[in-house]
Order: C-alpha cells, then structure tokens, then sequence
C-alpha cells in the first residue's frame, strides 16, 4: 500500500511540474520518503529530477550526522531539493543507530541497501543512476568517506567522489578521548567502543592493556585514513582549525595521505571555526562550491 501511493504521489508531482513548466513555473522537485529495510530507520528520502526519462543522472546521498547516535536526514531537505533542481538524483537517508548490538559495519549495510532503492526508484521513473557522490558533516562525513573509501566495490552505485564536512578519519587518536566536547573521557570512549563494536574501558585504553589491542584494529577498521589508496575517488576535506570535537590533525593526516598516494583533493581550512563551521563563511561558500564542482566533474 505504502509503495503504491508513493508511485501515485510521484505520479502526481510530475503530472504538475509539467504543466508548471508549460507556464514558465519553476517548482523544486518533491523529496518522497522510501522504506528501504525493515527498521525504523530504514527510510531515505528522494528528489528525482525532471524531464529525466531516459536519462542517466549521477547521484548525491547525504548522511547526516548526531555522533552516530542522534540526527536526522530532514536536515538536508533544502539540499536534495536544490540537487534534483540541478539535474541530479538527491537523497538523505536515516540509518540505524549505533548500540551494544549495532556498529559501523552495520551502517554500511544500511547505505548499501539505501543506495540499491535508490537505484531502483529512478529506474521506474526511467532515469539510470550509476555514479553517486557521498557528502555529509561530523559522524556523517565520516561514514560518507569509509563507505566511498571501503565498500566501492560492492556498492549498488558506485561513488565516485566524497565531500567530507568536519569529518572523523581517524578514530584511534587520543584526542577524541581528551578534551572532546561531547562528554568525559569514558562517555567517548563508550561511543567509540559502539562504533568499532569491541568494549574497551577508560583504564585499559590508558594503559593499552585488557583488550586494547582488539579495540585498535578495530577502531582502524572504521576509520576512512586506513583505506587510502591510489584508487581512492576524489575528495573534498572541509574542517576547522580550532574543531574540538574531531581533532584537526584528522584532517591534515588525510591530506597527506592523498596526497602521497596521489589522490585528487581539495582541503579547504577553516581557520576561525570549531566542529559546526560556523566562523568562516567564505571557507563555506568555497566548500559548497567544490561540491558542485565534483559533482559535475564526476557525476558525468
């Protein structure tokens, strides 16, 4: 029931767009919310362009962010709307969030399965979707990088660039457990141990005893700067100077791994932010302008 009156509801909104267009009306296109699993959160968002038929269009997924454990992709409906008006296939997904029983590799999955209904929405509106760019902020930039950088391979839609706001990219450092703004040093330590799916406790990470060794390789596991190689898709690094939530050597440490492996990149520095990105505006302006400069250049 839930998917017929979605085809009717997109039915409906092409039937009016194009009579709009007929009287020189520009009317964004219409996110519609698809079920792509069976959780809760398992739903996406989708803005097709118009006058798409036949046509192959790359994609842009947004991800939010909510350190893996809060956040919503409403926060991006202006985004996808102004995307799909640009050409483009444009989506923002919810996944699961992380628990005792739900970890990164799980949220993997679940932009795989978001990918492949997305993938199979444009197809019955006729529009072929084969290159997707990955882009988000904080917990989202970090999952939009591991999965373009880790699960290429296997995605329904192959990415074909990443845009990182403010992202984490390399979870081992100390400085996500010192100083981070979102709580003491056990409450990060917690949330890490969710992510990479092996408890670690605050005295054993001091004193790298117990079960360190295992949390390590696998918080590298989840981390984007452990995949980098001389295949991996272009990327856009946008993170602040003064961040105090994702340390800013996360950013300089990419940086220099793409650039030793030779990797197409832009790293834009905001000198006067911290973790929202608020204080350089023209910073912003340059980031979301590569955006719509990788977007055309490797969505083609």
């Amino acid at each position: 029931m839930q998917a017929l009156f979605q085809r009717i509801t997109a039915f409906l909104m092409s039937i009016l767009t194009f009579f709009a267009g007929l009287f020189g009306i520009n009317i964004q296109p219409t996110p519609v919310e698809y079920k792509y699993g069976p959780h809760e959160r398992h739903v996406v968002d989708i803005a097709l362009p118009r006058n798409a038929e036949g046509s192959a269009r790359g994609l842009i997924l947004y991800i939010h962010g909510g350190a893996w454990i809060g956040g919503d992709k409403s926060g991006y409906s202006n985004e996808i709307k102004k995307a799909a008006t640009k050409g483009y296939v444009a989506a923002a997904m919810n996944y699961r969030y992380i628990s005792d029983t739900v970890h990164s590799d799980d949220i993997m999955d679940d932009i795989t399965a978001a990918l492949a209904k997305i993938k199979e929405v444009a197809a019955e509106q006729g529009i072929t979707v084969n290159k997707a760019l990955l882009t988000g902020a904080s917990a989202g930039a970090h999952l939009s990088l591991l999965y373009a950088y880790s699960r290429s391979d296997a995605a329904p839609v192959t990415p074909a660039a990443v845009v990182s706001f403010c992202g984490p990219t390399e979870l081992s450092s100390k400085g996500y457990i010192d100083g981070n703004l979102i709580g003491e040093p056990p409450v990060m330590l917690d949330l890490l141990s969710k992510l990479c799916g092996v408890k670690l406790t605050i005295d054993e990470f001091r004193a790298e005893t117990g079960n360190y060794s295992a949390w390590a390789e696998a918080i590298s596991h989840v981390s984007p700067a452990s995949y980098v190689t001389s295949s991996t898709v272009p990327t856009v690094i946008a993170h602040g100077e003064k961040d105090s939530v994702v340390p800013f050597d996360n950013a300089v440490r990419l940086d220099a791994l793409l650039t030793e492996a030779g990797v197409k990149h832009d790293f834009i520095r905001f000198p006067n932010s911290d973790h929202p990105l608020d204080k350089d505006p023209d910073c912003m302006q340059r980031s979301v302008e590569l955006l719509d400069e990788y977007a055309a250049e490797y969505l083609k």
